[in-house]
């Protein structure tokens, strides 16, 4: 159950914008937005509903693709159901179809990272009862960093798909590159509380800006500035 929203507890964007003209008659401009750094999260949790027998991370923890997160109260047992018919279909004594129904059954019974990332939120905790697909933990994707910005409807038509962009963040000297991968399909007014009266009434498209190559320390919730350079 993969969700796209902000990292917990960080401020909704500010969507401010200038335009800053070409020196010379063929130069470009440059398209300026503000905004905050986000990530991608995950909302795991296991396949069936259970007790939750044991919780391997705490929120800040690092984890890897494929690394084991928590098991619900029946995986010793099914884990030893799986081993037994292993051995067993070794022999020839289960088919192969028994063998992967046990296998599933235990997959059933675990909550596995799919990304490397960072735990962003503990939602239970050992001993509690988790309905199937509840999320168990939050985990962020470090490699899926990307700021959201709000693009005026006289401007949009100026933005594309994978068009080049760089990213600015307080604190640190120097630029990241980065390309517009969403663009919103329909316009919005602009979000209430970061606007000002007049500005709340300005149609926008909501744009979500990615780093290429996010560096390991940057971290969701810096202020970011997103320059985005346009053909007259």
């Amino acid at each position: 159950m993969k969700n796209k929203v902000i990292w917990a507890g960080v401020a909704l964007l500010a969507v401010g914008f200038f335009l800053i003209p070409g020196c010379g008659r063929n130069h470009n401009s440059v398209l300026k937005f503000s905004g905050t750094l986000e990530l991608t999260d995950h909302s795991l949790g296991a396949k069936v509903a259970g007790r939750l027998a044991s919780l391997n991370v705490d929120e800040g923890s690092e984890v890897k693709q494929g690394e084991l997160i928590g098991t619900l109260d029946r995986f010793e047992q099914t884990k030893k159901d799986y081993d037994r018919l292993a051995e067993l279909y070794k022999s020839g004594g289960v088919t192969k179809q028994d063998l992967e129904h046990a296998a599933l059954a235990l997959d059933d019974q675990t909550i596995v990272s799919p990304v490397n990332g960072i735990v962003l939120v503990k939602v239970h905790e050992i001993g509690e009862i988790v309905s199937s697909g509840s999320p168990v933990v939050v985990v962020g994707d470090r490699k899926s960093l990307w700021v959201r910005i709000y693009v005026p409807e006289g401007l949009i038509n100026k933005v594309t798909l994978n068009q080049p962009a760089a990213l600015y963040f307080d604190g640190v000297d120097q630029s990241f590159p980065g390309k517009v991968i969403f663009i919103a399909p329909q316009a919005e007014f602009t979000p209430r509380n970061v606007q000002t009266s007049e500005e709340r009434v300005t149609q926008t498209f909501a744009v979500k800006v990615a780093l290429d190559n996010p560096p390991v320390f940057l971290r969701p919730g810096v202020a970011a500035d997103v320059k985005i350079e346009i053909g007259k």
